[in-house]
């Protein structure tokens, strides 16, 4: 079963990552950080909960 970690930064940032049944790392918070736990977790619940399911798709290839 994949896992949503919360862990606390050594510069005192909260940060979130998914990590797959075989520990790969699959999504990230973007190394922002976030002032506290709650806040890591609610963007984290977002994130993979799918509340950016609709968010608009976009690629960006090299010319």
């Amino acid at each position: 079963m994949s896992k949503r970690i919360l862990y606390s930064r050594p510069d005192g940032k909260w940060a979130w990552r998914l990590e797959a049944d075989n520990g790969q790392i699959i999504a990230v918070d973007g190394n922002q950080g976030y002032d506290n736990e709650a806040d890591a977790r609610s963007m984290a619940d977002k994130v993979i909960g799918g509340t950016f399911a609709a968010a608009e798709k976009k690629i960006i290839r090299p010319r």
